[in-house]
């Protein structure tokens, strides 16, 4: 039995081939005895206004219909005064600032990010995850450092996942803040190699990847 997949990233299989998984790289968020959640990574999805509204309990979407498209906003002092809003002087460069669709199941917006004071969970070695609103507004105004807002998750009972692992549709290889926080488009191809590596020194006993990689 092997140990906890917290931290975990699972690779999807050369061979898979359902949408929801193709080319998929999910980073493991919470594993217990018997139960696993994940967030897809690399599953970007348009931003817009109203998903911010989840986040920070305004009506963002409402502040900015009346102003020109553009790749940054900010609230008026008048509106400051009237709403107190937390969105005040709020800069949201949309593009930098997407979404990910993290799986079909349905649960809070999360944020994974690099930021220890805005962490309520640690997964990997410096990666954190934030679910609070506080924190979620916080790393929204810092636009220095980088950070992926996740929708929706997936999830497994143990013994599920462990067969899904075992009949090869996932590669398992820890996960670390390059691969992670690395563009969505590229990311798959980059780490596969690597975790199928990571998978067949598991299956013929060496003791490490980097052995498989000098046998190629």
């Amino acid at each position: 039995m092997r140990e906890s997949y917290l931290g975990q990233l699972l690779v999807a299989s050369s061979t898979t081939t359902d949408p929801m998984y193709a080319n998929g790289v999910c980073l493991i968020v919470h594993a217990d005895e018997t139960r696993v959640i994940g967030v897809m990574l690399n599953r970007p999805i348009e931003p817009n206004p109203e998903a911010f509204d989840a986040i920070l309990g305004e009506t963002y979407s409402e502040k900015t219909a009346k102003q020109p498209r553009r790749f940054s906003t900010h609230a008026s002092k008048t509106e400051e005064s009237e709403t107190n809003s937390p969105c005040e002087d709020l800069k949201l460069p949309l593009p930098s600032r997407s979404l990910h669709f993290g799986g079909p199941l349905s649960g809070p917006i999360v944020a994974l990010h690099q930021i220890r004071d805005y962490a309520e969970a640690e997964t990997g070695d410096g990666i954190y995850v934030a679910a609070q609103k506080q924190h979620l507004v916080d790393l929204i105004r810092d636009e220095n450092e980088p950070f992926r807002l996740i929708v929706g998750h997936l999830g497994w009972n143990t013994e599920d996942l462990n067969a899904e692992i075992t009949d090869g549709n996932w590669h398992v290889l820890p996960a670390n803040v390059d691969d992670v926080f690395s563009s969505a488009s590229d990311m798959w191809s980059c780490v596969i190699r690597r975790a199928t590596n990571s998978s067949l020194a598991k299956w013929i006993g060496l003791p490490d990847a980097n052995a498989v990689g000098e046998l190629n």
